[in-house]
Protein backbone atom coordinates (compact mmCIF):
# COMPACT_ATOMS: atom_id res chain seq x y z
CA UNK A 1 0.00 0.00 0.00
CA UNK A 2 1.29 3.49 -1.09
CA UNK A 3 1.68 6.10 1.19
CA UNK A 4 -0.56 8.11 -1.22
CA UNK A 5 -3.58 5.10 -0.89
CA UNK A 6 -3.25 5.46 3.22
CA UNK A 7 -3.94 9.15 3.02
CA UNK A 8 -6.87 8.39 0.78
CA UNK A 9 -8.23 5.78 3.27
CA UNK A 10 -7.91 8.07 5.81
CA UNK A 11 -10.24 10.97 4.10
CA UNK A 12 -13.44 9.57 6.47
CA UNK A 13 -12.07 9.83 9.54
CA UNK A 14 -9.52 12.77 8.87
CA UNK A 15 -10.31 14.27 5.84
CA UNK A 16 -8.44 14.76 2.65
CA UNK A 17 -4.76 15.15 2.99
CA UNK A 18 -3.29 16.15 -0.35
CA UNK A 19 -6.14 18.81 -1.63
CA UNK A 20 -6.64 20.27 2.04
CA UNK A 21 -5.01 24.12 1.67
CA UNK A 22 -6.59 25.36 4.79
CA UNK A 23 -6.01 24.61 8.30
CA UNK A 24 -8.51 27.00 10.42
CA UNK A 25 -6.25 25.67 13.62
CA UNK A 26 -3.63 27.18 12.42
CA UNK A 27 -4.89 30.98 12.26
CA UNK A 28 -5.69 30.86 15.61
CA UNK A 29 -1.74 29.90 16.40
CA UNK A 30 -0.95 32.86 14.29
CA UNK A 31 -3.18 34.83 16.69
CA UNK A 32 -0.97 33.86 19.67
CA UNK A 33 2.24 33.97 18.20
CA UNK A 34 1.73 37.22 16.86
CA UNK A 35 -0.29 38.55 20.64
CA UNK A 36 2.97 36.93 21.91
CA UNK A 37 5.06 39.41 19.74
CA UNK A 38 2.92 42.16 20.93
CA UNK A 39 2.97 41.76 24.42
CA UNK A 40 6.66 40.80 24.30
CA UNK A 41 7.63 44.38 22.87
CA UNK A 42 5.18 46.09 24.99
CA UNK A 43 6.76 44.86 27.92
CA UNK A 44 10.17 45.81 26.49
CA UNK A 45 9.03 49.77 26.25
CA UNK A 46 6.88 49.68 29.43
CA UNK A 47 10.11 48.21 31.72
CA UNK A 48 9.59 45.69 34.14
CA UNK A 49 8.53 47.88 37.21
CA UNK A 50 5.36 48.32 35.26
CA UNK A 51 4.89 45.31 33.99
CA UNK A 52 5.11 43.62 37.46
CA UNK A 53 4.55 39.84 37.46
CA UNK A 54 3.73 39.79 33.51
CA UNK A 55 7.53 40.54 32.64
CA UNK A 56 9.39 37.27 33.42
CA UNK A 57 7.08 35.46 30.90
CA UNK A 58 6.98 38.36 28.39
CA UNK A 59 10.50 38.54 28.62
CA UNK A 60 10.28 35.04 26.68
CA UNK A 61 7.44 35.71 24.57
CA UNK A 62 9.62 36.90 21.70
CA UNK A 63 9.20 33.05 20.85
CA UNK A 64 6.08 34.14 19.25
CA UNK A 65 8.29 34.53 16.64
CA UNK A 66 9.73 30.31 16.66
CA UNK A 67 5.92 29.69 16.24
CA UNK A 68 5.38 31.93 13.12
CA UNK A 69 8.88 29.87 12.18
CA UNK A 70 7.40 26.15 12.40
CA UNK A 71 4.24 27.15 11.35
CA UNK A 72 5.92 28.35 7.61
CA UNK A 73 7.80 25.52 8.02
CA UNK A 74 4.51 22.93 7.91
CA UNK A 75 2.67 25.61 5.44
CA UNK A 76 4.94 26.11 2.83
CA UNK A 77 6.78 22.76 2.94
CA UNK A 78 3.48 20.45 2.72
CA UNK A 79 2.21 21.34 -0.78
CA UNK A 80 5.50 19.95 -2.05
CA UNK A 81 5.93 16.95 0.14
CA UNK A 82 2.14 16.01 -0.64
CA UNK A 83 2.88 16.24 -4.47
CA UNK A 84 6.10 14.14 -3.59
CA UNK A 85 4.28 11.36 -1.46
CA UNK A 86 1.28 11.54 -4.47
CA UNK A 87 3.28 10.96 -7.18
CA UNK A 88 2.31 14.48 -8.78
CA UNK A 89 4.54 16.84 -10.05
CA UNK A 90 5.48 19.80 -7.41
CA UNK A 91 4.39 23.31 -7.57
CA UNK A 92 5.74 26.14 -10.13
CA UNK A 93 8.53 27.82 -8.67
CA UNK A 94 7.59 30.84 -10.41
CA UNK A 95 4.08 30.49 -9.04
CA UNK A 96 4.98 30.18 -5.41
CA UNK A 97 7.58 32.78 -5.36
CA UNK A 98 4.96 34.90 -7.01
CA UNK A 99 2.34 34.31 -4.37
CA UNK A 100 4.40 34.57 -1.55
CA UNK A 101 5.78 38.06 -3.04
CA UNK A 102 2.08 39.44 -3.96
CA UNK A 103 1.01 38.30 0.44
CA UNK A 104 4.64 39.73 1.61
CA UNK A 105 5.95 42.62 -0.48
CA UNK A 106 3.00 45.18 -0.68
CA UNK A 107 2.16 45.23 2.92
CA UNK A 108 5.65 45.54 4.23
CA UNK A 109 6.93 47.91 1.46
CA UNK A 110 3.39 50.36 2.27
CA UNK A 111 4.45 49.93 6.38
CA UNK A 112 7.69 51.04 5.54
CA UNK A 113 7.38 54.14 3.13
CA UNK A 114 5.04 55.23 5.63
CA UNK A 115 6.87 55.41 8.26
CA UNK A 116 10.11 56.80 6.45
CA UNK A 117 8.19 59.51 5.17
CA UNK A 118 6.61 60.37 8.67
CA UNK A 119 10.17 60.56 10.28
CA UNK A 120 9.61 57.27 12.35
CA UNK A 121 12.95 56.44 11.24
CA UNK A 122 15.95 57.38 8.88
CA UNK A 123 16.60 54.50 6.40
CA UNK A 124 20.19 56.02 5.30
CA UNK A 125 22.28 55.87 2.31
CA UNK A 126 21.52 51.78 2.20
CA UNK A 127 17.93 51.78 1.82
CA UNK A 128 17.21 49.60 -0.65
CA UNK A 129 18.77 46.97 2.07
CA UNK A 130 15.27 47.21 3.69
CA UNK A 131 13.02 47.07 0.32
CA UNK A 132 15.17 43.65 -0.50
CA UNK A 133 14.98 42.06 2.83
CA UNK A 134 19.02 42.49 3.03
CA UNK A 135 19.04 44.49 6.20
CA UNK A 136 19.69 41.84 8.60
CA UNK A 137 23.15 41.07 6.96
CA UNK A 138 24.73 44.01 8.12
CA UNK A 139 25.22 45.30 11.65
CA UNK A 140 24.37 48.78 10.72
CA UNK A 141 21.33 47.95 9.40
CA UNK A 142 20.29 44.66 11.14
CA UNK A 143 17.63 46.82 13.58
CA UNK A 144 16.66 49.84 11.45
CA UNK A 145 13.69 50.56 9.63
CA UNK A 146 10.79 48.75 11.37
CA UNK A 147 12.54 46.65 13.65
CA UNK A 148 9.81 43.48 14.18
CA UNK A 149 10.78 42.94 10.24
CA UNK A 150 13.72 41.10 10.69
CA UNK A 151 11.85 38.30 10.88
CA UNK A 152 10.49 38.49 7.60
CA UNK A 153 14.09 38.60 6.32
CA UNK A 154 13.98 35.32 7.40
CA UNK A 155 11.10 34.01 6.21
CA UNK A 156 11.81 35.46 2.49
CA UNK A 157 14.96 33.38 2.95
CA UNK A 158 13.62 30.60 3.43
CA UNK A 159 11.06 31.08 0.86
CA UNK A 160 13.60 31.38 -1.59
CA UNK A 161 15.27 28.03 -0.05
CA UNK A 162 12.38 25.49 -0.17
CA UNK A 163 10.77 24.85 -3.69
CA UNK A 164 14.83 24.28 -4.46
CA UNK A 165 15.13 22.01 -1.47
CA UNK A 166 12.04 19.90 -1.94
CA UNK A 167 12.98 19.30 -5.71
CA UNK A 168 16.71 18.04 -4.85
CA UNK A 169 15.01 15.96 -2.32
CA UNK A 170 12.43 14.82 -4.82
CA UNK A 171 15.52 13.72 -7.69
CA UNK A 172 17.38 12.42 -4.26
CA UNK A 173 14.14 9.90 -4.28
CA UNK A 174 12.67 9.62 -7.30
CA UNK A 175 12.86 5.71 -7.12
CA UNK A 176 11.75 5.24 -3.60
CA UNK A 177 7.54 4.75 -3.13
CA UNK A 178 5.25 4.17 -0.44
CA UNK A 179 7.41 5.13 3.84
CA UNK A 180 10.84 4.67 2.17
CA UNK A 181 9.60 8.17 0.61
CA UNK A 182 8.17 9.30 3.53
CA UNK A 183 11.78 8.30 5.34
CA UNK A 184 13.51 10.29 2.51
CA UNK A 185 11.54 13.66 3.48
CA UNK A 186 12.07 13.29 7.15
CA UNK A 187 15.47 12.72 6.27
CA UNK A 188 15.39 16.22 4.63
CA UNK A 189 14.16 17.63 7.61
CA UNK A 190 17.06 16.21 9.53
CA UNK A 191 19.26 17.58 7.52
CA UNK A 192 18.02 21.02 8.07
CA UNK A 193 17.25 21.31 11.49
CA UNK A 194 21.05 19.73 11.72
CA UNK A 195 21.92 22.72 9.55
CA UNK A 196 20.34 24.71 12.18
CA UNK A 197 22.82 23.32 14.76
CA UNK A 198 25.45 23.30 12.72
CA UNK A 199 24.97 27.37 11.59
CA UNK A 200 25.00 28.36 15.40
CA UNK A 201 28.25 26.85 16.21
CA UNK A 202 30.08 27.68 13.33
CA UNK A 203 28.87 31.49 13.65
CA UNK A 204 30.24 30.87 17.46
CA UNK A 205 33.23 29.82 16.91
CA UNK A 206 34.08 30.49 13.83
CA UNK A 207 32.53 34.47 12.74
CA UNK A 208 31.85 35.49 16.19
CA UNK A 209 31.83 38.96 15.35
CA UNK A 210 28.99 37.95 12.97
CA UNK A 211 27.27 36.32 16.26
CA UNK A 212 25.34 39.37 17.15
CA UNK A 213 23.38 39.16 13.92
CA UNK A 214 23.10 36.03 13.16
CA UNK A 215 20.28 34.79 15.29
CA UNK A 216 17.93 36.28 12.45
CA UNK A 217 19.58 34.52 10.02
CA UNK A 218 17.74 31.47 8.18
CA UNK A 219 21.19 29.62 8.66
CA UNK A 220 20.94 29.81 12.64
CA UNK A 221 17.09 28.92 12.32
CA UNK A 222 16.71 26.11 10.07
CA UNK A 223 15.97 23.36 13.11
CA UNK A 224 12.60 25.84 13.87
CA UNK A 225 11.65 25.65 9.97
CA UNK A 226 12.36 22.04 9.84
CA UNK A 227 10.47 21.10 12.92
CA UNK A 228 7.69 22.44 11.56
CA UNK A 229 8.41 20.38 8.47
CA UNK A 230 8.67 17.32 10.01
CA UNK A 231 6.13 17.95 13.06
CA UNK A 232 7.51 15.29 15.22
CA UNK A 233 6.32 15.52 18.71
CA UNK A 234 2.96 15.58 20.58
CA UNK A 235 0.87 18.55 21.89
CA UNK A 236 0.02 18.17 25.24
CA UNK A 237 3.26 19.40 26.62
CA UNK A 238 3.36 22.63 24.96
CA UNK A 239 1.87 24.65 27.46
CA UNK A 240 4.30 22.99 30.94
CA UNK A 241 7.29 23.46 28.47
CA UNK A 242 7.03 26.94 28.15
CA UNK A 243 6.27 27.90 31.74
CA UNK A 244 9.25 25.72 32.24
CA UNK A 245 11.67 27.75 30.16
CA UNK A 246 10.09 30.77 31.14
CA UNK A 247 10.63 30.37 34.99
CA UNK A 248 13.26 27.82 35.02
CA UNK A 249 15.65 29.34 32.33
CA UNK A 250 14.49 32.87 31.72
CA UNK A 251 14.88 35.59 29.03
CA UNK A 252 18.48 35.93 27.08
CA UNK A 253 20.84 37.67 28.69
CA UNK A 254 22.13 40.96 27.66
CA UNK A 255 25.82 40.06 27.57
CA UNK A 256 27.05 37.32 26.43
CA UNK A 257 23.52 37.06 25.10
CA UNK A 258 23.70 34.63 21.88
CA UNK A 259 25.93 31.97 22.59
CA UNK A 260 26.63 28.32 23.98
CA UNK A 261 24.32 25.88 25.47
CA UNK A 262 22.06 28.79 26.24
CA UNK A 263 22.02 29.66 22.58
CA UNK A 264 21.02 25.90 21.10
CA UNK A 265 18.44 25.42 24.43
CA UNK A 266 16.73 27.83 23.69
CA UNK A 267 15.87 27.20 20.17
CA UNK A 268 15.38 23.40 20.82
CA UNK A 269 12.62 24.80 23.56
CA UNK A 270 10.77 27.03 21.17
CA UNK A 271 11.08 24.34 18.33
CA UNK A 272 9.05 21.97 20.73
CA UNK A 273 6.86 24.32 22.13
CA UNK A 274 6.20 25.23 18.50
CA UNK A 275 5.37 21.83 16.88
CA UNK A 276 3.02 20.75 19.82
CA UNK A 277 1.34 23.73 19.82
CA UNK A 278 0.21 22.60 16.02
CA UNK A 279 -0.70 19.06 16.09
CA UNK A 280 -3.72 19.73 17.47
CA UNK A 281 -4.70 21.79 15.03
CA UNK A 282 -3.14 19.52 12.11
CA UNK A 283 -4.50 16.44 13.10
CA UNK A 284 -8.25 15.41 13.02
CA UNK A 285 -11.40 17.13 12.54
CA UNK A 286 -11.65 20.35 13.74
CA UNK A 287 -15.22 20.20 14.91
CA UNK A 288 -13.36 17.55 17.74
CA UNK A 289 -11.75 18.08 21.10
CA UNK A 290 -11.48 20.98 22.88
CA UNK A 291 -8.30 22.28 22.00
CA UNK A 292 -9.07 21.93 17.99
CA UNK A 293 -13.18 23.56 18.58
CA UNK A 294 -10.82 26.60 20.29
CA UNK A 295 -8.19 26.76 17.94
CA UNK A 296 -11.53 27.19 15.40
CA UNK A 297 -13.12 29.81 17.26
CA UNK A 298 -13.59 32.64 15.18
CA UNK A 299 -12.47 35.91 17.18
CA UNK A 300 -9.06 33.97 17.14
CA UNK A 301 -8.75 33.06 13.56
CA UNK A 302 -9.83 36.50 12.69
CA UNK A 303 -6.89 37.52 14.72
CA UNK A 304 -4.73 35.48 13.29
CA UNK A 305 -5.96 36.07 9.73
CA UNK A 306 -4.66 39.79 9.91
CA UNK A 307 -1.78 38.84 12.18
CA UNK A 308 1.10 39.91 9.40
CA UNK A 309 -0.69 43.12 8.96
CA UNK A 310 -0.33 43.52 12.95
Amino acid sequence: MTVAQTARDQVETTGPVAPRRHFAGFEALRAVAAAMVVVHHGVALSGPARAGRLATPAAVMDGGVAIFFVLSGFMIYRPFAAASLDGRSHPSWRSFWWRRALRIVPAYWAALTFFWVAGAFDLGPNWWRYYLFLQIYDRYTSFGGIVQAWSLCTEVSFYALIPLWASAVAAAARRLQGWALVIAHLVGCAVLWAGGVAGRFAMEHWWPSRRGISFNWLLTNLDLFASGMALAVVSALALGLFAWYAYRVGPVPFDPGYTGWFWHRRQFVLAAISALLMIPAVFGPTDRGVLRRLWAARPLVWVGTVSYGW
